[in-house]
């Protein structure tokens, strides 16, 4: 098996995983996000933390062939991605027995509630449990306008800057099927 590291047609911008950075200093990371983000590489990791950059464009990273690439794959074996996070959240959800949380942070407009929803998109397949998941999900983004008019303030990047955090609970059965 070759990893996404050892191919010789892998575009490399940036290092993967900024613990490699020679200098872990400020100018150092905006610089490596800066390379990456050009190069349309919006995931990042510094050791086992995930760094999204916004691209404020669809992707082309959200298909069924990277579902099936990260689907129990170690997160060495494959770039940088939120489902990387998301299946490593679920198998040790599993394996441990243990709960999970993601903290998903940014400023108005860096696409938290998108993330939300990638990490939703890709439990639902991996779980089984697409249709008690898709309902989880449609409930929180049909909620999101509602929950949105309180506390929200027109900013120069957002219309309707949230002024509140988020917190969704997902509870999952032994089997690994949301309940």
């Amino acid at each position: 098996m070759t990893y996404h590291w050892q191919s010789r047609n892998k575009k490399s911008s940036g290092v993967e995983d900024m613990v490699l950075l020679v200098k872990i200093q400020e100018a150092a990371i905006v610089e490596n996000l800066k390379k990456r983000y050009l190069d349309d590489l919006i995931y990042t990791y510094i050791g086992p933390v995930l760094i999204s950059v916004n691209p404020f464009k669809q992707m082309s990273y959200f298909t069924e062939k990277e579902l099936e690439l990260y689907q129990c794959a170690a997160s060495y074996e494959n770039p940088p991605h939120i489902y990387a996070l998301s299946d490593n959240m679920y198998r040790n959800m599993l394996i441990e027995n243990e709960s999970q949380c993601v903290i998903i942070s940014g400023e108005s407009g860096a696409g938290k509630t998108v993330g939300a929803k990638y990490i939703m998109h890709y439990i639902a397949k991996v779980s089984g449990g697409g249709s008690s998941v898709q309902r989880v999900k449609d409930v929180i983004l049909e909620s999101n306008p509602l929950l949105e008019a309180f506390g929200n303030a027109k900013t120069v990047r957002n219309n309707n800057s949230s002024r509140f955090g988020k917190y969704v609970e997902i509870q999952f059965s032994r089997g690994g099927q949301p309940d």
